[in-house]
């Protein structure tokens, strides 16, 4: 008697299994939940490969279940192998690596890295090549928090954080600032170092013996400006420019900043007429 291409199920003809007929058809049924909502645990300890178990009648294989995990300690390169049939898995990776790469795949044909242990992953297969699901998939949407610990590329199309429009902040951290880009929805403003800037743009270097400045600009283009200004001019100080010469205002004191490397001062007044 044949078996079914993907299921393994004990094919029945007329007049065969008489007297067994109903214990074929109850491994069957069975054969198919455990397809549906099955689980089966698969050992990848040791190198080389690993065929996924299939039997002819009986319950007990692996090949038709609909989750698998995975255990065990690699000890070399392992290529974990489903029979060469359409089908779909949902893995759990929880074998130990030591530094091996572990493939998934039909027999005979192109297989998929599965590049981290403790991960789940969902897997089809046409039975020539595997394909991991979620890694070629249309939109997304999560209602909660989404996390990745491997990494993230982001490559075409626009990336728009906080559509909504709702008061919620977007934070990068660094090796020690927790701040290091942070915008802060509650003002619409943007930090470098610091959580709540009080600017438009806040930038804050968080460390006493940091010895950087807060900025650098490098400007490659010798005969164009480092920075433009631009607001409403006024002849005294009621502008965000003023067009005034004077001198006569008091000296408020100087701010440091560095040329080419070499610290200078800018005077400050304490108006601009």
């Amino acid at each position: 008697m044949a078996d079914s291409t993907i299921l393994n199920l004990d094919l029945q003809v007329t007049g065969a299994n008489a007297g067994t007929w109903g214990s074929k058809t109850n491994d069957n049924l069975e054969k198919v939940e455990k397809a549906i909502k099955g689980y089966a645990l698969v050992s990848v300890a040791g190198s080389g490969t690993i065929a996924l178990t299939a039997s002819s009648g009986g319950t007990g294989d692996q090949q038709s279940r609909a989750s698998l995990k995975l255990t065990g300690t690699l000890s070399g390169a392992v290529a974990l192998e489903c029979e060469a049939n359409p089908y779909w898995y949902f893995i759990h990776d929880a074998s130990t690596r030591a530094g091996y790469a572990l493939t998934f795949g039909p027999a005979g044909g192109t297989a998929i890295t599965l590049p981290y242990t403790a991960t789940k992953y969902l897997v089809y297969t046409d039975g020539s090549t595997a394909f991991d699901v979620l890694t070629n998939v249309g939109n997304v949407s999560s209602g909660g928090t989404l996390s990745a610990t491997g990494d993230i590329s982001f490559d075409g199309g626009a990336f728009v954080f906080n559509e909504a429009g709702i008061d919620t902040d977007a934070r990068f951290e660094g090796l020690s600032d927790i701040n290091l880009l942070r915008t802060e929805a509650t003002n619409d403003r943007v930090g470098i170092g610091i959580a709540a800037p009080l600017a438009k743009l806040g930038i804050t270097q968080t460390s006493a013996t940091g010895a950087v400045p807060c900025t650098e600009l490098e400007q490659i283009d010798q005969d164009f400006a480092f920075t433009n200004y631009k607001g409403t001019s006024a002849a005294d100080s009621t502008k965000s420019l003023s067009s005034s010469t004077a001198e006569a205002a008091a000296k408020f004191g100087a701010v440091r900043i560095r040329i080419n490397g070499t610290d200078k001062w800018i005077r400050v007044y304490d108006s601009a007429v």
